[in-house]
């Protein structure tokens, strides 16, 4: 995919937001067993990358908005530069996702479901 190629993953965040709710609506719809749409919130991508080394790459002096999109973008710049596939993403984050969670207790099951996959993109 050429129009990735040389561009940071702020520049992707755009593209990136969509295929991360995709991911993580995917993940949902896996554990709980019906179809789920689910907006993923940068206070989530945000406070997940925040425990990962990959903070660091991200830059200071970025608000809590801007690190969720360096987190949706750097998801899809793996994505489309084929380090993760859609499956193993799917994978990986429904691994910290319960089927029956809801409100604070899904929001911290999401943020170590990005945590882990953020992990995951940075041994890669």
């Amino acid at each position: 995919m050429d129009y990735v190629k040389g561009r940071g993953a702020m520049e992707l965040s755009k593209i990136g937001d969509p295929l991360t709710n995709l991911l993580f609506s995917m993940a949902l719809s896996r554990v709980r067993g019906r179809p789920m749409g689910r907006k993923v919130s940068n206070t989530v991508l945000s406070e997940a990358l925040s425990k990962t080394k990959l903070r660091e790459d991200a830059g200071s002096r970025m608000t809590r908005g801007d690190l969720g999109d360096y987190v949706e973008g750097l998801i899809f710049q793996n994505w489309a530069e084929g380090r993760v596939s859609m499956d193993e993403a799917v994978s990986i984050l429904a691994e910290s996702l319960t089927g029956d969670s809801k409100g604070t207790a899904l929001k911290f099951e999401s943020i170590a479901a990005f945590e882990n996959l953020l992990n995951h993109i940075a041994s890669l």
